[in-house]
């Protein structure tokens, strides 16, 4: 070429009609390529005499054969089963898992980021404890955009360019908002979890479905617990029922908090639908044996499609990828807890 500069993946994709990534992976000799797309690099490579960073490949490729999931808590029912299927995933590749807690706390978060990096870890699959209200120190940003593997689930972190596998959480909750307001619902409650990116995508879709039933948005119908435990969130459902004993509906957008709630009601011998409909996300096995209407996560494949995600950018050069947030969509599951609003009310 005329100019007289470096030529990159970037200039390679461009003249081969293709992204990033697949670039990175004809070159890495990874993943699955359609042969007219390979034969496309190849000349591309050829003709810009394209010179891939062998010496970063190499390094890549002194594999620890260990990944590490960092999430906020084990005794959390999506954790749990995050975990188990990335581990049955990981072993496929015969790569152990270390698994690092958080307890939701963006600084323990940031230290456990640290130590893997300095551990050398082969990468890391991340369910951040970073709050959408927050900010991100500019001293931390390394920590997530640097040459460590990282694959999001669940959260994603505003600003930060790493591929994210979630639910599809604002169609699901429209979807569910919307279940209840057909049923005649106006008076809808929410309990929620800490203000995380998922949280407020669930809130934008409740909120969408409102605006389109023409059902008047009262933000004082959110209450928001802090700590994920059943004596908050009993504590807040109590409050919450106290200062608005006209709901009709309650939307629980995290099993978690689900236990401190059927205690609440149940001191309060308030009957389920009878006196209150209940929706919630997340389903665990005693949701079916109360007969609970739940909003059914993929988690399993959130974990497969993450750890696979994870191994790919293990492989790839080191001017990697292009990196994307893909959304799987969740089930709601109808059972017996949403019922249409006691008149009485």
């Amino acid at each position: 070429m005329a100019e007289d500069r470096t030529i990159t993946i970037d200039d390679v994709a461009r003249l081969a009609g293709v992204s990033r990534a697949t670039v990175g992976r004809v070159v890495g000799n990874y993943g699955s390529v359609s042969e007219k797309s390979k034969e496309r690099v190849w000349e591309a490579v050829k003709q810009l005499d394209y010179q891939p960073n062998l010496i970063a490949r190499g390094l890549r490729s002194q594999s620890t054969k260990t990944i590490a999931v960092v999430i906020g808590s084990i005794r959390n029912t999506y954790s749990t089963a995050l975990v188990y299927a990335v581990e049955k995933e990981a072993q496929k590749k015969g790569y152990n898992v270390l698994i690092c807690t958080t307890h939701e706390d963006i600084e323990k978060e940031i230290k456990h980021l640290k130590d893997l990096n300095s551990k050398k870890v082969d990468g890391v699959i991340l369910m951040s404890a970073y709050r959408a209200d927050g900010s991100m120190d500019e001293k931390y940003r390394e920590f997530y955009i640097g040459k460590l593997p990282i694959v999001f689930v669940d959260r994603n972190i505003p600003g930060i360019n790493r591929d994210v596998i979630q639910s599809e959480n604002f169609d699901a909750s429209y979807k569910a908002t919307q279940y209840l307001l057909n049923m005649g619902h106006k008076k809808i409650g929410i309990i929620a979890t800490s203000n995380f990116s998922t949280v407020q995508e669930r809130i934008k879709g409740y909120r969408a479905a409102l605006t389109d039933a023409k059902v008047e948005f009262d933000e004082s119908l959110i209450a928001s617990v802090d700590e994920l435990s059943d004596k908050m969130s009993r504590k807040v459902c109590h409050a919450f029922l106290e200062q608005h004993p006209d709901v009709t509906a309650l939307y629980i957008l995290n099993n978690s908090l689900c236990s401190g709630v059927l205690l609440d009601l149940k001191e309060r011998q308030i009957k389920i639908p009878q006196d209150v409909s209940l929706l919630v996300w997340d389903d665990e096995e005693y949701n079916e044996l109360l007969d609970l209407t739940t909003i059914e996560q993929p988690i399993t494949e959130i974990g497969k499609q993450a750890t696979r995600r994870l191994f790919e950018l293990i492989g790839e050069p080191e001017e990697t990828a292009d990196y994307e947030c893909k959304k799987l969509k969740p089930k709601l599951i109808i059972r017996k807890s949403c019922t249409a609003p006691n008149q009485s009310k």
